[in-house]
């Protein structure tokens, strides 16, 4: 079927903005010139939906809790990948990562897995990993609960949307160099031209960096290039052609999974990587896609876009298990034996999109913000894995390392697993202003999903939905807004269970209601929400038969959200949220199953950022402190919950307008804790309760040079 999909063809719309250029009579007047400019460019919040977003108007106005993260912040906090940007918005939880590879693959929010869109159109297929880099970020929005104007395939939870870095109003050259702990080493570059009202313009983005683990034998390196060009025919109608390819490779080992027990889990050595070795083959995961965005400004109230996307994702990953083919685990004499495990992905995904965004009146009170359109999505996946031929005596109390190459790629026969699958659906979406005070934002999304291929034994079968929208807003004057919104989601679940039979889509109902205000002459957006959500249909881990899933009947999930994010004033900077979440599973073939909490799941979080900054002559010195606690985490033994923690970060930044430098240091008492993980009983020894689970990183720090040219 994918074949058939229509020549990759235009896409999203970028705004132009006016510019000018500014020319002083001195060094001193260039310099402090150059201190004023850069004050008013940096801003902490953003004040409309983005463009990929479809929707548009005031975040202010729509009534859902979207928090938008610009990339201003991201630098300022020093962050290289979603899970350092997540910290802005709340619910947002990393789920079970247990490769180097996983990156933004396990993102959870509300308690269900999310799903991520880049400029958005989804960006993975079911199994492939997805791996992103700051380099090519722009800016980041974390949609809570569906988001139907987006895509056909939204969760009910909420979905993340990357808008990547293309050319803009002002011309871009920036350099910035990278070291710390850890042997960190990065190096990144940002050169791009302004766009102009006719003609070419465009943008580069490329970085690399090589990084050692804290645990032993783990080396990772990335290489990020993101070349883009645009060409306006005229102001409002452009045509854009996106690059981007990240690779990522990790020598010694993929998995960062630890087994333990309550004797010796968080008590061990921090380094000790009994599932790496430094002969094992090296493991890569790479994404690459190319898109093409054509937008077209008919007048001031109408305009159309047409975008297209191809990704694929392939990866190759070897790690260690024991012999019983569960993480690396020992008996009574801690020993084992290791057995070399190979995985293989190759994930595709195809789409194209075509949408007109307009307004019109109907009345001399009453306008209307339409969007309307249509999509397709084509994906197939092809994973593999394989279990060595030869394993290998290992004791911890005397651990020896350097296992013979040859023996450790000897494999037997892979099991294999095929997915394809294809949907398209249409969309209409209208936001109605009555006066100046009530907005009405309502429409729906029919889906039509055509699985092609699976490893399923039972017959397929097509599948529709209609997914409708309701929400209102009561604004306050001009600052305040009070919001309630239905929603629903359709997901089309490719793959089978234990028994061959397929799994049925995921359905969900969301039910948000919230106020928002903004502070400080629109400096600064807050947002309380709460919400109860139903998902039909979950997919959780099959216990009895590692490497599947089952289907459990139904999820819900509630709780209340707190978010902050923007300027108290010029000199300071907050970002602060705080999420309570009850998720359990509400309906399972198993009765005993019922009322249990979902594993993976927090109780609570609460993540801070402040900055202050000084002004010193022609240059501003910041001095920043963070905080991220997360409470007691469930996991799929009932009642039995990872331990929370407290983890806390500051950074320094000295700000001269063309170059500065910046400190951010991670995990200042050196606290150990569960990043993330799960607690069974009787997995690998009888009545033993066993941890498996991704570990922290210890104190370290990431120092950044840069230059503006």
């Amino acid at each position: 079927m994918y074949k058939t999909l229509p020549a990759l063809i235009g896409f999203s719309a970028i705004s132009l903005y006016s510019y000018g250029q500014h020319q002083t009579d001195s060094l001193r007047k260039q310099r402090l010139q150059e201190v004023i400019v850069l004050d008013k460019k940096k801003t902490m919040k953003a004040d409309s939906m983005a463009p990929a977003l479809r929707l548009e108007g005031r975040l202010l106005e729509t009534p859902q809790n979207i928090v938008s993260v610009p990339g201003e912040l991201i630098r300022e906090q020093g962050g290289l990948e979603m899970k350092d940007i997540a910290r802005n918005a709340s619910g947002i939880k990393m789920g079970y990562n247990s490769s180097v590879f996983d990156a933004s693959t396990t993102i959870m929010v509300r308690g269900f897995s999310a799903v991520t869109y880049v400029n958005g159109m989804p960006q993975r297929s079911t199994m492939g990993a997805l791996i992103d880099d700051a380099a090519m970020i722009e800016r980041v929005d974390f949609i809570k609960g569906p988001a139907g104007f987006l895509l056909s395939s939204g969760e009910p939870g909420g979905s993340i949307n990357i808008t990547t870095k293309t050319p803009g109003p002002q011309r871009t050259r920036q350099v910035e160099a990278a070291g710390g702990s850890f042997g960190l080493l990065r190096v990144s570059a940002d050169v791009g031209s302004a766009v102009q009202a006719k003609g070419f313009s465009y943008r580069i983005n490329a970085a690399y960096q090589q990084q050692q683990s804290f645990q032993d034998f783990i080396k990772t390196r990335k290489y990020i290039a993101s070349p883009s060009v645009q060409y306006n025919f005229k102001p409002g109608t452009f045509l854009l052609a996106e690059y981007n390819l990240i690779r990522m490779t990790a020598d010694g080992g993929s998995s960062v999974t630890q087994v333990g027990t309550d004797a010796d889990v968080l008590k061990h050595r921090i380094g000790n990587n009994y599932a790496g070795d430094p002969n094992l083959p090296q493991s890569y995961t790479m994404s690459q896609s190319a898109r093409l965005l054509f937008s077209h400004r008919f007048n001031h109230r109408w305009k159309m876009t047409v975008q297209s996307k191809y990704t694929v994702t392939p990866s190759v990953a070897w790690s260690l298990l024991s012999d019983n083919y569960s993480p690396l685990n020992f008996d009574a004499t801690n020993a084992t034996r290791r057995l070399a495990q190979n995985s293989e992905v190759t994930g595709r995904v195809m789409a194209a999109q075509a949408y007109v965004n307009g307004s019109f009146n109907t009345g001399r009170a009453v306008s209307h913000q339409l969007v309307a359109g249509i999509d397709y999505n084509y994906s197939k996946d092809e994973f593999s894995v394989a279990y060595g031929q030869y394993t290998f005596a290992f004791d911890r109390n005397h651990p020896q390392y350097g296992l013979p190459k040859d023996s450790v790629k000897a494999l037997g026969k892979p099991r294999l697993i095929l997915s394809e699958n294809n949907w398209w659906s249409a969309f209409v979406y209208n936001t109605t202003r009555v006066h100046q005070n009530w907005r009405f934002n309502y429409g729906g999304r029919f889906t039509f999903n055509m699985p092609v291929t699976t490893n399923a034994k039972t017959p397929l079968r097509n599948e529709t939905a209609f997914s409708p929208r309701l929400g209102i807003t009561r604004l306050f004057g001009e600052n305040t807004s009070v919001y309630a919104i239905y929603d629903q989601s359709f997901i089309p679940q490719s793959g089978a269970d234990f028994a061959g039979d397929n799994f049925k889509p995921l359905r969900g109902n969301s039910f948000e209601a919230g106020v928002k205000r903004e502070w400080f002459q629109r400096k600064l957006i807050t947002t309380l929400a709460g919400y109860h959500i139903i998902k039909n249909n979950l997919l959780v881990s099959d216990l009895q038969h590692p490497g599947f899933s089952r289907q459990i009947g139904q999820a819900t999930s509630t709780g209340v959200e707190a978010d902050i994010i923007g300027r108290l004033s010029d000199r300071f900077t907050v970002s602060a949220n705080y999420a309570y979440t009850y998720a359990i599973t509400s309906k399972d073939s198993r009765p005993e199953k019922e009322g249990t909490r979902l594993a993976f799941t927090p109780e609570q979080m609460i993540n801070t950022w402040l900055q202050y900054s000084i002004p010193v002559k022609q240059a501003r010195l910041c001095i920043s402190a963070g905080q991220r606690t997360v409470t007691r985490t469930a996991t799929y033994t009932p009642d039995v919950y990872l331990k929370g923690y407290t983890k806390l970060d500051a950074g320094v930044a000295w700000d001269a307008g063309r170059w500065y430098v910046r400190v951010i240091a991670d995990n200042l008492t050196n606290k150990r804790y569960f990043s993330s993980g799960d607690i069974l009983v009787g997995s690998i020894h009888e009545g033993v309760k066993s941890y498996y689970y991704i570990e922290g990183a210890p104190f370290s720090f990431k120092a950044f040079a840069g230059v503006r040219l």
